[in-house]
């Protein structure tokens, strides 16, 4: 794996933004540092470049959107319980990962996930198929909250999104009955026997996804810019019927 991205969190930072993201205050429902993670990845994996202001609510409660699960409320520096330098700091931290995390998927192509080694009720580690669910599953559940508000990447019509996504919901423990095949399937023809496997077969299939995703984004991009000039005595281009320079252009002379 790839060395960690310059100006990465350290594991102590990591701790510490766990802690935060612990502190947010109910009704809020914020993600824990491992979904948080997975989440971050598919934000990025999207196929328009988001602003932190769009994707920042979601992570700090499950349930944005959702008033019938107390979902109505966004965390601010003013949110009851919570104030200024924690929200400053807070937000430092997940920017910072944010933009490792992009490093790494630009230029290293690859990343290395936040897991933690999961324990059973006697504190002592899993193994098997118990231990690779266990530390993937939190992640993939973030990447999966990244996708059910910006369903943009799963939108797009590239016939590889559904067998990598598949390949990601093999370890979320809630599936349905073509979930269940697939994962099942894929158990057999392509089986993970060990955690690190299992993270070196994620981080692969959220390289390639993110690959798609960053390649629809520089499209739109080269069209919005290849776009002819529009001159000052030209029809405006929205249509009023006007001439640019009486319309749009107006503050722009």
């Amino acid at each position: 794996m790839s060395s960690p991205s310059q100006n990465d969190l350290t594991d102590d930072e990591i701790g510490e933004l766990d802690d935060l993201l612990a502190q947010i205050p109910a009704p809020l429902e914020a993600l824990d540092v491992v979904m948080l993670d997975g989440y971050l990845c598919g934000v990025l994996a999207q196929p328009v470049a988001l602003e932190i202001a769009e994707w920042l609510p979601p992570a700090c409660d499950w349930n944005l959107g959702d008033e019938e699960h107390g979902g109505g409320a966004v965390l601010t520096p003013d949110t009851k319980g919570w104030h200024a330098a924690r929200h400053e700091r807070l937000t430092a931290l997940v920017q910072r990962r944010f933009d490792a995390l992009n490093r790494q998927l630009v230029e290293d192509g690859w990343f290395d996930p936040v897991v933690m080694q999961p324990l059973d009720d006697d504190g002592n580690p899993l193994r098997g198929r118990a231990e690779i669910e266990g530390a993937l599953a939190p992640w993939v559940i973030g990447f999966e909250h990244a996708l059910n508000h910006f369903p943009g990447l799963e939108d797009l019509p590239n016939p590889d999104i559904p067998d990598l996504l598949a390949c990601l919901r093999r370890h979320l423990p809630d599936q349905g009955e073509d979930e269940q095949a697939y994962t099942k399937a894929l158990d057999q023809e392509h089986p993970l026997k060990s955690l690190d496997a299992a993270i070196e077969d994620l981080v692969g299939n959220v390289v390639e996804l993110a690959d798609i995703g960053r390649t629809e984004r520089l499209k739109v991009t080269q069209v919005r810019r290849s776009a002819p000039k529009v001159g000052r005595n030209d029809p405006c281009p929205c249509g009023s019927g006007r001439k640019y320079k009486q319309c749009h252009g107006r503050d722009q002379s």
